[in-house]
């Protein structure tokens, strides 16, 4: 058994809070689950589904390595009573679109931004080599509760990304996003990133992050950016120059929020 490292209290979950379902096969019926689990442990106001669908409609909160992380929209945080998680294991695996099957629920409510350090805590842990495997193996809510705490079987241990040393171009963009590099913004940043070829990858210098590989979506969540934190972004490749301009531009749009904040003025450097 390796333990990944965690944070004291980090996500605070309990047995109670986790709760497989091996019948739902359907991606609208495993949010309405896991609403009424939140609903009846008096996390959040009905309401609150309609939130969780929108903001599936507007991207997937589909993470990878099997994980789904639902969770409302900004404009629907008047529906959460009090923050808290709710998770829902589905060995069956829910088709969670684009060719994404589900196998574990993580259903967040927040009342503010919480829910970036939920998920970075999450995320640092659930990405980790050998947790497809482990969650596939679980048998009830304490094995899957032991995981979510990092401790997970042995496994062959993941490779850390380095931080490149030579690279081609970099920049350092300020996040102008009023709530974060959370799920939505996160997803169109790597989006963005996996368009060119060049070897990308980012860290949060205000929180002293590790460097993750830009192409990766949990690593990205997991750097657990707020607004005003600096993140720096290093290609190295054939259009490492290209591919920070366009990286540039999303920043500067919000990463797809449009917000109406002002162009960061990024520090940007090419090297010849």
């Amino acid at each position: 058994m390796q333990s990944v490292p965690a944070e004291k209290n980090a996500i605070n979950l309990r047995a109670g809070d986790i709760f497989f379902n091996r019948d739902v096969s359907v991606k609208d019926d495993a949010l309405m689950q896991v609403a009424k689990a939140m609903e009846d442990a008096k996390l959040i106001s009905s309401d609150y589904l309609t939130g969780m669908r929108d903001r599936e409609a507007q991207i997937s909160t589909y993470l990878g390595n099997g994980i789904a992380i639902p969770h409302g929209t900004p404009q629907s945080r008047h529906a959460v009573l009090k923050t808290g998680v709710k998770v829902m294991v589905c060995p069956q695996g829910i088709d969670w679109g684009e060719g994404q099957t589900a196998r574990l629920i993580v259903a967040i409510a927040a009342q503010d931004n919480e829910h970036l350090d939920i998920l970075r805590r999450l995320t640092h842990v659930l990405s980790h080599d050998g947790v497809q495997e482990a969650l596939e193996a679980a048998s009830d809510a304490h094995d899957v509760l032991n995981i979510l705490e990092g401790k997970i079987p042995d496994s062959h241990p993941q490779d850390k990304p380095e931080q490149i040393s030579q690279y081609d171009a970099e920049g350092t963009f300020t996040l102008i996003n009023a709530h974060g590099l959370h799920a939505r913004p996160s997803a169109l940043l790597v989006k963005t990133i996996k368009q060119w070829q060049s070897d990308i990858r980012l860290e949060n210098l205000d929180t002293q992050s590790d460097v993750v590989d830009g192409k990766n979506l949990m690593k990205v969540v997991s750097l657990g950016a707020k607004q005003g934190h600096r993140l720096h972004v290093m290609a190295k490749g054939p259009d490492a120059h290209e591919a920070i301009k366009s990286i540039s531009a999303a920043f500067d749009s919000g990463l797809g929020e449009g917000n109406g904040s002002e162009p960061h003025s990024p520090e940007v450097r090419v090297h010849q």
